[in-house]
């Protein structure tokens, strides 16, 4: 039996507009709470505990907090093929930024083209308990543009 590939992508770019004055310098997803951890530490646990092993963080609004949290804390296997990747907005489709959940999506397809997953999954919130919703999987895969 073939071993499925799974990639995940977590949405963490939000602004945060309702915990200001806390987002005032970083993104919701990395407001810090209980010493050092963060807000994104709950979805990033999930999917790790949950058996997901490759995994991306799409970042947009003053993520340089979140960027470095992440590479400081979540470190993973290499020689496996586990990663946590950190990855922020490029604006590859277009000179917009992300517009929205569906968008982000859109214009990172090159790294779900270059993970060749079976299966991706993911979510926008980071403080989720029971989430993991798949996008598509090979069977819908090249997804249509149009």
């Amino acid at each position: 039996m073939a071993i499925t590939k799974v990639l995940a992508i977590v949405l963490a770019g939000g602004e945060g507009n309702r915990l200001m004055p806390l987002t005032a310098d970083r993104a919701k997803p990395a407001v810090p709470f209980a010493g050092g951890y963060r807000l994104i530490d709950f979805a990033l646990s999930n999917l790790v505990n949950s058996g997901y092993r490759q995994i991306v963080v799409l970042t947009q609004y003053k993520s340089h907090s979140l960027d470095r949290h992440i590479s400081e804390t979540w470190r993973m296997s290499t020689q496996l093929g586990n990663y946590i990747a950190s990855v922020p907005a490029q604006q590859r489709v277009g000179k917009s930024w992300f517009l929205g959940s569906a968008n982000a999506i859109y214009q990172s397809l090159n790294l779900i083209h270059d993970a060749q997953p079976d299966i991706v999954v993911g979510s926008a919130r980071t403080m989720c308990t029971g989430w993991i919703s798949p996008i598509w999987s090979k069977l819908t895969w090249p997804p249509e543009t149009r």
